[in-house]
């Protein structure tokens, strides 16, 4: 039951992001939306099972293979009875708000503002286009049933002439041959083009990330998340942490390996109540715009030293500009947070080293 009750808590934060735009003023608004139905659960799905989701629920998820359905539908109707509105975000309340009966025939005072909602309408049909094609690894698959009015805007009419056709291994559905309205296609996109570079230009770094990698580095801190001093690392831990991040048994007996060298290595005293009188684990500040989550921060009992503290499943971050530059955005946060005091970062390796970065 576990997994239906996470994917249920989840599915309420997405929803008071999804309801109305999450326009609502107070949280009782947002339960009052809730009691009148039409929110649906999310599904609990088996990691090897075929997910079925919109392009917004898509966000954030990647799959080696993804089919794009019914991309060739029919341009959108004109709406009607509708509300037109202009409130820009640095004003406090809205300077337009007009009734439309039809989007065909605007009154002129409305034609500008239609206008511009039009455009803006397009600009987030090619946004979710985006979106929806970049959500596959290896192969994207486009299919469409030829629509009864021709959309020239149309995913499909956008990807076809870079695409190429596929053949199903085996027949999908028995349809008519004699009308072209029940035809079935399937076009896959080819691989991407290697751009070629130019001699004063630098080839831009890899920055695939490995799914497996990091559902394996997000279960051992986790579980350095779940750690109580002085006590070794439950095994109903490591099969909770298996199950969140779907890692094999053998996956969770590394992260689970390497958590608990973490634990008992150089850096084993920032668990250790004698040393620490204050200790918090994802601690997220805001500094300067910018939102960090801190792995694990501490204050050090006898000199009141805050040491900002930062798990590593690889050997050698130190060598690495990129985690060095985050960790000093770390330290002026909580320097900021804490002017006079004494900040030091570190890194807590997988290897069982404190790295200080001083």
């Amino acid at each position: 039951m576990r997994q239906s009750a996470l994917a249920n808590l989840r599915g309420l934060l997405s929803a008071s992001l999804e309801i109305d735009g999450a326009r609502f003023a107070t949280p009782y608004a947002l339960v009052r939306a809730l009691r009148a139905g039409g929110v649906r659960a999310p599904a609990v799905a088996a990691p090897d099972a075929v997910q079925l989701l919109t392009v917004h629920g898509a966000k954030g998820l990647e799959a080696d293979t993804v089919l794009m359905l019914d991309c060739d539908a029919a341009p959108p109707r004109a709406q009607t009875m509708g509300v037109l509105v202009e409130w820009k975000g640095s004003d406090s309340a809205p300077t337009r708000f007009v009734f439309l009966a039809s989007e065909k025939t605007p009154p002129a005072c409305a034609a500008a503002l239609l206008e511009e909602e039009q455009r803006a309408r397009h600009r987030e049909e090619l946004n979710g286009l985006y979106v929806a094609t970049t959500r596959a690894r290896e192969r994207l698959v486009l299919s469409s049933v030829r629509p009864a009015r021709a959309n020239e805007g149309s995913w499909w009419a956008r990807l076809e002439p870079l695409c190429e056709p596929t053949e199903a291994d085996e027949p999908l559905v028995a349809l008519p041959t004699d009308s072209g309205a029940g035809s079935f296609s399937m076009k896959r996109m080819p691989a991407a083009p290697v751009l070629v570079e130019q001699p004063a230009t630098k080839k831009a770094p890899d920055t695939t990330v490995d799914a497996r990698a990091a559902a394996f580095g997000q279960a051992m801190h986790r579980l350095l998340e779940w750690a109580v001093p002085g006590e070794p690392l439950p095994a109903a831990h490591v099969r909770a942490a298996a199950r969140e991040f779907m890692l094999d048994a053998q996956q969770a007996r590394g992260a689970a390996a390497l958590a608990q060298r973490i634990r008992a290595g150089e850096g084993a005293w920032v668990w250790d109540d004698r040393r620490v009188d204050w200790h918090g684990n994802e601690v997220t500040l805001v500094h300067e715009g910018e939102t960090l989550r801190i792995d694990r921060l501490v204050r050090e009992r006898d000199s009141g030293a805050w040491w900002i503290l930062d798990y590593k499943s690889a050997a050698r971050p130190e060598r690495d500009a990129a985690l060095i530059a985050q960790m000093q955005r770390y330290r002026a946060a909580v320097q900021h947070a804490y002017p006079g005091a004494t900040v030091r970062v570190a890194f807590l390796t997988g290897q069982g080293e404190l790295v200080n970065l001083e």
